[in-house]
């Protein structure tokens, strides 16, 4: 394969990776509003689950809520089957990543075993007529007209809107709840930014 064409091609998945975004984008209504809600007065923990691609961005979103103070934490969901259901607690609230909204174990153990204990539940799911998204109090709708993927299979605008939309509540509900950077600074007290934030401060 030629340079040029190597080119246009890595150009053509960014392209639709953009193209998607801008639909996702357009695509926020109400259920955005409520699910921002939900993450801001939520008084337990916000657990992400998910299974396989959407396992990962479930990490990763985890991961985001925690540098903005919400206490979060990625749950496996297969691990669920052998007892880790009882992390979940009735002050909690649980978001599950499914592109399909049919995955069977979200759909047959860990959202109605989070809401007989009495936790919420948030789905980011590409069917907003799936069986998650009708068990969940709020369905988000992240899906994609096509995969960037030359086979069509592999996950990839699919995960950049995931991953797009759970940056979007927990960025929303970080400015709600008026997080400062002196706090960002006690939640990175490592890394590049926690010195830059360092010397940002004690100036």
């Amino acid at each position: 394969m030629e340079k040029n064409e190597i080119l246009q091609k890595g150009k053509k998945v960014i392209e639709m990776e953009r193209y998607e975004l801008g639909r996702l984008m357009d695509s926020l209504d109400d259920n955005f509003v409520k699910a921002v809600d939900m993450i801001t007065e939520c008084k337990g923990k916000i657990i992400l689950t998910g299974t396989g691609k959407s396992g990962l961005i479930s990490r990763k979103i985890a991961a985001t809520l925690c540098c903005t103070g919400k206490p979060a934490f990625f749950l496996s969901a297969y691990n669920c089957e052998n007892g880790d259901i009882g992390a979940i607690q009735p002050n909690d609230l649980i978001i599950a990543i499914s592109n399909s909204g049919e995955t069977t174990i979200l759909k047959e153990l860990v959202i109605p075993s989070a809401k007989t204990i009495g936790a919420k539940a948030i789905c980011l799911t590409g069917n907003t007529e799936s069986t998650l998204a009708k068990l969940c109090d709020v369905a988000l709708y992240i899906g994609v007209e096509k995969e960037a993927c030359p086979t069509g299979v592999n996950a990839t605008t699919s995960t950049t809107n995931t991953l797009a939309m759970g940056d979007a509540l927990a960025m929303v509900s970080e400015e709600i709840r008026g997080v400062t950077r002196e706090q960002v600074l006690f939640y990175h007290q490592g890394g590049a930014w926690g010195e830059k934030l360092k010397d940002e401060f004690e100036k």
